[in-house]
C-alpha cells in the first residue's frame, strides 16, 4: 500500500520565517571556547532579534545534535530556559547522525502539521572541539567507580585491562556494525564506482572556490552571526574559517594532488580495505587500483550552530513575518552503513516520490559533501541507477552553487541548518524549488525540498 504523506496543515503551508547561523569554525580553533548549547543559544537569540518575533509566541523547540554532553542534557530545553522562551514550550533534542539538523526541521514540521505547535524554534548545533576523550568501563571497576576512587588509584589505571581511553570523535565516526570509519565508507564508494583521484580533487577545488567566492562577495552575510573569540574577545569570526584559511588551494589547485592519501598510510593499505569490504565494493582487489580519499577531498571537523523559525503560512501572516520558503516535503533513504554516503541519492528519489515532483522540477540542489567521493558518487548513482543525470546538472552549475561542506565545514548536527540556509540562498537568487540532501553514518539519508513563497 502506497504511503500518503501530509506536508501541510489542511492546506496551510509549513513555512520558514527566519534563519541565521554562526560561521563554521574549525575544530580546536575560533569557536572551540563555546559548547554546542552555547552556540545554539547565540543563534536563537539572534534569529529572534532579526525577525523581531516576540519570544512568547514560541511554543515549541526542536534541536538537532549528535554529541550531546551531560553539561546540557536535552539541549533544546536548556537553550529554551537559558534564552527565556516560554516555560510551557515543549522542547526535544533529536539525534539522527549527520541528518540531525534536517531531522529537527522535519520534526518541527510534523508538530505544526498535527496542531501540537504553532511556532517552533529549530536549532542545529555541534562542537566537535568539545567532544570528550573519556575513560570507558571505569564504573565497572571497584577501584575507579567514583571520581574519588579514580583519583586515588590513578597511577594504576594504565595497567587496568578493563579500563579503556576513548576519543569520542573517533568512536563516533566509526560505524559499530561494519567497523568502518567514515573515511573508509568514502573509499568504499570511490572504489565501487571507479571514481578517480583527479575527479575528486577537481570536485573539492570547485567546492572551495564557490564557497570562497560567495563568502567574499557577501552572499552569506545576511545569514551569518559574527562571533567574538580570542583573548578578551579581541578577534571576530565572520566567515567560515576553514575555506578562508585555504586560499592557497583555490589559487593553486595542484596542491590537492599533493595531499596525502589516507589509505596509503593505513595498516593493510587498500588491499586491506578490499579484504574487509569486498562485498560492498562489489569487485576484487588488484594492484592497478589506487586509493583516492585524502584529507582535502574530505570535510574538516567543525564547530557551529544555526537556527530557523517555522510556522504556518497563515500564522506568519498574522505575526507579520516574511516567508522565506515553503516546506514542500521530505524523504529518507537507507543503504548499508559501509556505503553510507549513497543514502543521498535514494533520499532525493524518495522526496521526489513523496511530493509528486520530478528531478527537473528542482532548480538547484544542495548536496552534503562529507567527502567528494560520497557527494559525487551519489550524483553518479542518480545518473546510472536512478536515470537522472545529476552530474550534468553539477557541470551546469545547479549543484551547490555557493560551495558545500568540503569547504565550509561539517559541524555535524548543525549541517542540516547550514544546508537549509544554502537552499534559502538559492530561492533568493531565483530558484522556484531547491532540494537539499544529507548522508549520515549508519546509512541514513535525508532530503528536503523547499519552494519559493
Amino acid at each position: 500500500m502506497e504511503k500518503k504523506l501530509k506536508f501541510d496543515r489542511d492546506g496551510d503551508a509549513i513555512v520558514i520565517v527566519g534563519a541565521v547561523r554562526t560561521p563554521v569554525g574549525q575544530a580546536g580553533s575560533a569557536l572551540s571556547h563555546k559548547h554546542s548549547f552555547e552556540l545554539g543559544s547565540l543563534v536563537v537569540d539572534e534569529v529572534l532579534k532579526r525577525t523581531k518575533l516576540d519570544k512568547n509566541k514560541i511554543d515549541g523547540v526542536v534541536a538537532g545534535e549528535i554529541g550531546q554532553s551531560s553539561k546540557a542534557p536535552n539541549a533544546a530545553r536548556v537553550i529554551s530556559v537559558k534564552n527565556e522562551l516560554p516555560l510551557t514550550a515543549n522542547a526535544v533534542t533529536i539525534a539522527n547522525n549527520c541528518v540531525s539538523g534536517f531531522e529537527a526541521v522535519f520534526e518541527a514540521a510534523r508538530r505544526i502539521i498535527t496542531g501540537e505547535n504553532e511556532v517552533v524554534m529549530v536549532i542545529g548545533e555541534e562542537s566537535m572541539s568539545n567532544f570528550p576523550i573519556y575513560l570507558d568501563n571505569v564504573k565497572r571497576n571497584k577501584k575507579t567507580a567514583t571520581v574519588e576512587k579514580l583519583k586515588a588509584n590513578w597511577a594504576e589505571v594504565p595497567s587496568m585491562t578493563d579500563v579503556e581511553l576513548i576519543d569520542g570523535v573517533a568512536e563516533g565516526l566509526n560505524d559499530p556494525i561494519r567497523d568502518a570509519m567514515m573515511f573508509a565508507t568514502a573509499e568504499i564508494v570511490a572504489q565501487k564506482l571507479d571514481l578517480k583521484r583527479e575527479e575528486l580533487d577537481n570536485y573539492a577545488h570547485g567546492s572551495y572556490k564557490k564557497a570562497h567566492d560567495a563568502l567574499v562577495a557577501g552572499k552569506y552575510d545576511k545569514y551569518l552571526l559574527p562571533i567574538k573569540y580570542g583573548e578578551n574577545n579581541s578577534e571576530t569570526l565572520d566567515k567560515d574559517e576553514f575555506v578562508m584559511s585555504k586560499t592557497g588551494f583555490i589559487e593553486k589547485p595542484e596542491r590537492f594532488a599533493k595531499s596525502p592519501v589516507i589509505y596509503e598510510k593505513m595498516p593493510g593499505g587498500l588491499k586491506g580495505l578490499y579484504d574487509k569490504f569486498e562485498k560492498w565494493i562489489g569487485k576484487k582487489y588488484d594492484e592497478s587500483k589506487k586509493p583516492v580519499v585524502t584529507l582535502f577531498n574530505a570535510c574538516p571537523q567543525s564547530d557551529g550552530a544555526g537556527a530557523v523559525i517555522m510556522t504556518t503560512a497563515s500564522k506568519a501572516k498574522e505575526l507579520g513575518l516574511p516567508i522565506l520558503a515553503k516546506v514542500k516535503g521530505w524523504g529518507y533513504g537507507g543503504v548499508d552503513p559501509a556505503i553510507m554516503g549513497l543514502g543521498i541519492a535514494y533520499s532525493m528519489q524518495q522526496a521526489l516520490q513523496n511530493t509528486g515532483l520530478s528531478w527537473d522540477d528542482i532548480n538547484k540542489y544542495e548536496i552534503h559533501e562529507a567527502f567528494a567521493a560520497t557527494a559525487l558518487g551519489s550524483m553518479v548513482v542518480a545518473r546510472d541507477e536512478l536515470g537522472y543525470d545529476l552530474v550534468a546538472r553539477l557541470n551546469k552549475g545547479d549543484v551547490n552553487p555557493n560551495g558545500g561542506t568540503l569547504a565550509i565545514g561539517h559541524p555535524l548536527g548543525a549541517t542540516g541548518i547550514r544546508v537549509v540556509i544554502n537552499q534559502l540562498m538559492d530561492l533568493e537568487a531565483g530558484a522556484t524549488r531547491t532540494m537539499g540532501a544529507i548522508c549520515a553514518g549508519g546509512g541514513v539519508g535525508g532530503a528536503l525540498i523547499l519552494e519559493k513563497a
